[in-house]
């Protein structure tokens, strides 16, 4: 009997309250059909029951749609996504023809069980030129067909799925496209080990650091602290994984001069002590130490 995977969930909470969403991290795209449809005035979609998801950014003009026995008339800047297993037809408007970008796509889970996407069958979220720039480099890629052009497509699904996700799902998106909050977000990643304080950060945009701390926390859901701490930790556990580096050398690395405190906070926030990160391999090797008189190791 074949395995059943329910599909992974986040919890997540902002200024409407906390809520579910399926966990996009462990998604797969795969590109079924694309089409840059312009629109001519005998155009139609024959009404049918879909077997894939139908992702379209409609760009100019409009369209009347029959999604699941409701009429949707789309125009400029809408995002039509139509579940799998949905009934759809649609027809034009032929005094203001349609252009769009049309994907259907499957979608599964690490475990190859189908998954969903949570968004609204019709969201008007404009037009974004790096959204359109993204569907662009599906266009090439699905037309030239080069050597590997459907991996390149997955990885182009992803980042268009990501960018309409964010879009839709995550109330924080526009506080995080603060050039401030974005450039503080690039230089904790590369400074994360240093002594990095608030006070530190606000000089650097002139802000005062009570303005700043607001800013940043409206921005990431999360205070200054908290969110290095987070940033900090995920290194850590990520060289950890590696096995190449010892506890203390890891903490001391990631911004930790106290390996107790170090272990402690790792363990309150991953679960499992430092050292349960180390590869099985590293982990059986220390289990299978003998210890000789002395106290060295053999």
């Amino acid at each position: 009997m074949k395995p059943y995977h329910r599909q992974r969930y986040l919890f997540i909470t902002g200024g409407k309250g906390a809520f579910m969403i399926p966990d996009f991290n462990n998604m797969i795209p795969e590109l079924h059909y694309y089409i840059h449809r312009k629109c001519t005035p005998n155009w139609k979609i024959d009404a049918n029951v879909i077997p894939f998801i139908d992702i379209t950014y409609v760009i100019d003009g409009k369209a009347e749609y029959n999604i699941g026995g409701h009429i949707y008339t789309v125009k400029k800047g809408d995002l039509i996504c139509i579940p799998q297993n949905t009934y759809r037809a649609a027809v034009n408007i032929p005094e203001d023809l349609m252009e769009c970008y049309s994907t259907n796509i499957f979608l599964r889970d690490q475990f190859g069980q189908e998954a969903r996407l949570p968004l609204p069958i019709i969201s008007h979220i404009g037009i974004i030129p790096r959204l359109i720039s993204r569907f662009h480099e599906i266009h090439e890629e699905w037309l030239q067909r080069d050597f590997g052009y459907m991996l390149k497509i997955r990885g182009i699904l992803c980042l268009i799925l990501y960018q309409i996700s964010n879009l839709i799902l995550n109330e924080n998106h526009l506080s995080q496209e603060d050039p401030r909050i974005k450039n503080s977000i690039r230089y904790m990643s590369m400074h994360y080990s240093e002594p990095l304080t608030i006070d530190l950060m606000a000089r650097q945009f002139h802000l005062h650091p009570v303005y700043y701390g607001s800013l940043f926390r409206e921005a990431m859901g999360m205070t200054f602290k908290q969110y290095l701490i987070s940033l900090r930790l995920n290194y850590a556990e990520n060289m950890l994984k590696s096995g190449e580096y010892s506890v203390s050398e890891v903490a001391l690395q990631c911004g930790f001069s106290d390996i107790f405190y170090f272990s402690k906070l790792f363990k309150e926030k991953k679960g499992i002590p430092p050292s349960g990160m180390f590869p099985p391999e590293r982990r059986k090797k220390k289990e299978d130490t003998i210890l000789l008189p002395g106290g060295k190791e053999e």
